[in-house]
């Protein structure tokens, strides 16, 4: 058996493998003289192959990886570049040389995966210094990794982070989240807060909101955390709670008398038994939230939908119907008039199947 860390454990593999990873440059030399071609991959199962040089990265073989790259092994292959390897990896030593070799600082791989991420995936903390140092600084590159971090809970990487100049309140969409959530709202999203806190205290700005209108105090609504949205609620300017200020901004909304009245009331939580959905929970009116779809403005009026996370009750102020906005698929549903939605909400949300 001979492990390779997580790219797996194999009962037999090449013995060219082991050579590479045992860093025997004579018997590479004698392979390379037989003919054996260091830019072909190696199968090591049914479904994965490697180069030699991705093989040595990744068991921090310096002796292979000089000796490839002295045969002229490619450090900046576009699917999988050495420098990320390296980070998630290796050591300093290794960084070192393969930089002054010509390796990237600032490659992605084929899921736009950097330096800073790859260390992190590899639980590589003590590189994190040396990327930055070496110009991929945290400034410019570390928002979208730091972000990524609030979710581990390890303050000591997190700190690295916030001082080394990280931009707090990083919000740009990714695979991950393309929703635009910055730092903030994904710990939110969490039910954090304990980070929530923590990113308060080092400038998060809790204004800012997804792309969906949601920001940290309507994530703490929306998740029943009431601890949390009184925290938020005592940071938000105050006329985000004023009444007479949502009444103004929802003028453009044209709400029906029935609806603004409905969303004062007490009862806002309806179970469906007989619904795929569950239950349905609706937002105070001052707790609604607008957002744009393209140019078109909608205002969410309800919590998760039951089990269905992605979709939420809104209101469209342009066809004066309720509607169902799927957030993963960025598809508006228009279901009815609110009087009708009221009067059959399982039948009305029976026909988004």
């Amino acid at each position: 058996m001979i492990d390779l860390k997580d790219l797996g454990t194999f009962e037999s593999v090449p013995e060219i493998v082991v050579d590479i990873v045992k860093g025997n440059i004579v018997a590479l030399e004698n392979a390379l003289a037989d003919g054996w071609d260091i830019y072909k991959p190696i199968q090591l199962g049914k479904h994965s192959e490697y180069s030699p040089l991705e093989l040595a990265l990744v068991m921090n073989c310096l002796p292979s990886v000089q000796w490839l790259v002295e045969h002229e092994a490619n450090l900046n292959e576009k699917e999988n570049p050495s420098f990320l390897l390296a980070v998630r990896y290796g050591n300093k030593e290794l960084i070192d040389y393969i930089v002054a070799k010509g390796a990237n600082i600032h490659a992605l791989n084929r899921v736009k995966v950097d330096a800073f991420q790859a260390a992190l995936y590899g639980k590589k903390y003590e590189n994190l210094q040396q990327i930055h140092d070496l110009g991929h600084t945290v400034q410019k590159y570390g928002g979208k990794a730091f972000r990524n971090a609030i979710t581990d809970n390890n303050y000591e990487v997190l700190d690295f982070f916030v001082h080394s100049g990280v931009d707090i309140n990083y919000n740009k969409p990714d695979s991950v989240y393309p929703f635009k959530p910055t730092p903030l709202c994904v710990a939110a999203r969490y039910v954090d807060l304990q980070m929530c806190k923590y990113l308060v205290e080092h400038g998060a700005d809790v204004t800012i909101t997804e792309k969906d209108g949601m920001r940290p105090y309507s994530i703490a609504i929306e998740k029943g955390d009431m601890e949390m949205a009184e925290y938020f609620k005592t940071l938000e300017p105050v006329e985000y709670h004023d009444k007479q200020n949502k009444m103004d901004q929802l003028k453009l909304f044209k709400l029906p008398k029935a609806l603004v009245s409905f969303l004062e009331g007490d009862t806002l939580y309806f179970e469906l038994p007989d619904s795929d959905f569950i239950s349905v929970e609706f937002l105070p009116l001052l707790d609604t939230v607008p957002f744009k779809v393209g140019r078109r403005k909608l205002l969410r009026l309800s919590k998760e939908l039951g089990e269905y996370n992605d979709w939420q009750i809104v209101w469209d102020p342009k066809s004066k119907k309720i509607g169902c906005y799927d957030i993963e698929h960025q598809e508006l549903h228009e279901l009815c008039k609110f009087d009708e939605f009221i009067a059959d909400m399982a039948g009305q949300l029976e026909t988004l199947f």
